[in-house]
């Protein structure tokens, strides 16, 4: 079976199950959530000494609130996911092609060189996208930022350097690798079976950009899903948009950091452009990278 194969139509199949792993990852999520705050009222109970029921309770919504419970959740219920749908894309769309999930992930002998400049140029670029528009966002709309602080803009604001590690671990290597099993692998292999891949892969970036924290983030990550979900069409190797991934919160650590738009505005406007000139580039790369398929002689 080969991949036009299992992408095709099943009639077995509901129409609506692209959605279920964008579900479950809510689900996960909350319960948790929820499940640490249950152990953290105990752990304050039996902690707490002095003072009013009052008192006891304000510190307790302060704590629920605070970047490092926000932070070790996060990661306890991305772990999870990350383990869930790696286990559910090896059954539903490895297996399905009859394929090993090694062979699935194999990058070399499969693309040329081109790949990596390609994913290179496409990561940077989006970066400085990513940051451009947070840029004008925070000039000109800043409540559209959200309530919810960037998980970047969390990095050196602990008083734990063990937490920062692991927040750069998460969005760096977690996050990525469990956001490509549940937009890139299940629900654009899901939709794909049930419509066209551009109509799939909208959708997946839709679902994708819909769990951003703010506006801002809903914009380039829509962006970015597209972009992600070509890679995957193109390539079939899960693990290229999961490095394109990988690159492009690094870059957005760096560029956060740096600041570029305070050293110099005309230094950033070229950045941009140079930015979405090279992510073309990227995307052009990234298609000529794949190699002819060999036809069955059968």
């Amino acid at each position: 079976m080969n991949e036009q194969d299992y992408n095709r139509p099943r009639s077995n199949e509901s129409i609506f199950k692209f959605i279920m792993p964008v579900l479950l990852m809510v689900a996960v999520q909350v319960i948790v959530q929820l499940f640490a705050g249950q152990l953290m009222f105990f752990y304050k109970g039996y902690k707490y000494e002095t003072g009013t029921f009052d008192e006891f309770v304000a510190g307790y919504q302060q704590s629920l609130v605070s970047n490092k419970f926000t932070i070790l959740v996060t990661i306890f219920s991305t772990v999870i996911l990350a383990f869930v749908f790696l286990m559910w894309y090896r059954k539903e769309i490895i297996h399905a092609a009859n394929m090993s999930l090694r062979k699935k992930c194999k990058i070399i002998g499969v693309l040329n060189w081109k790949i990596v400049p390609g994913i290179i140029l496409i990561a940077a670029g989006m970066g400085i996208f990513a940051t451009y528009v947070t840029y004008l966002i925070t000039m000109f709309k800043p409540e559209y930022l959200g309530a919810n602080t960037d998980m970047v803009a969390m990095i050196g604001t602990n008083d734990s350097a063990l937490i920062d590690v692991l927040l750069i671990i998460y969005i760096v290597l977690i996050s990525p690798v469990c956001q490509e099993l549940v937009f890139r692998g299940l629900t654009l292999g899901f939709a794909e079976r049930r419509m066209t891949f551009v109509s799939a892969n909208i959708i997946q970036a839709l679902l994708f950009a819909t769990l951003s924290r703010s506006v801002t983030q809903m914009i380039y990550f829509f962006v970015f899903g597209l972009i992600l979900g070509y890679i995957y069409y193109r390539t079939e190797n899960i693990a290229i948009p999961v490095i394109c991934n990988v690159l492009f919160s690094i870059a957005r650590i760096v560029l956060y950091k740096v600041n570029v738009t305070e050293s110099s505005l005309i230094l950033f406007y070229i950045l941009l452009f140079a930015a979405m000139a090279g992510a073309y580039l990227g995307i052009v790369l990234v298609k000529q990278s794949v190699k002819p398929k060999q036809k069955d002689p059968s």
